[in-house]
């Protein structure tokens, strides 16, 4: 049985450090700051800002790619110039995750792309509801199987009746 829950331990320790690697590939590329984040401690590298697209600030030329717009969060507005690939969907009043960098000097935030809204809560606990009753459905049918075939090596070897006769 000591194999058993080796082998456990060390898928338990493997998924641990997946657990781990995932949750920091997360907060690195795919978290997103709102506004206030932003502007309240402003990051060097690019980053993914989530807010809302503010009505009658959508100014520039969609077809081109280059657009004026104001983001809002909950308390705070930043103003974006976007730069990138033209984006038939984009429209005032609509939630948007805009990827670029902060621009400190012109207190613009200088997007390149345009990211999807997904809600990545909703998918974690989708897996966690799939994988874990069925992580816990073979730890104990192997566990139930190991002591079985540990009951039936134990026992005695098969002895036919004798008939009488």
């Amino acid at each position: 049985m000591t194999g058993f829950y080796l082998r456990w331990g060390g898928l338990l320790v493997v998924a641990a450090i997946l657990a781990f690697l995932v949750a920091r590939n997360y907060e690195r590329n795919l978290a997103n700051l709102t506004p206030e984040d932003l502007l309240a401690d402003p990051p060097s590298r690019a980053v993914r800002v989530l807010g809302l697209v503010r009505g009658g600030t959508l100014t520039g030329d969609q077809a081109s790619g280059r657009l004026r717009f104001d983001l809002s969060g909950t308390r705070e507005t930043l103003t974006v110039q976007y730069d990138g690939p033209p984006m038939e969907n984009l429209r005032e009043l609509k939630t948007l995750v805009v990827v670029g960098r902060w621009d400190p000097s012109a207190r613009t935030f200088r997007a390149h792309d345009i990211a999807l809204v997904t809600n990545y809560g909703f998918v974690v606990g989708a897996y966690l509801v799939g994988l874990v009753p069925l992580a816990l459905f073979l730890f104990t049918m192997e566990r139930k199987v190991g002591l079985l075939h540990h009951e039936i090596k134990q026992s005695k070897l098969y002895e036919p009746e004798m008939m009488d006769a």
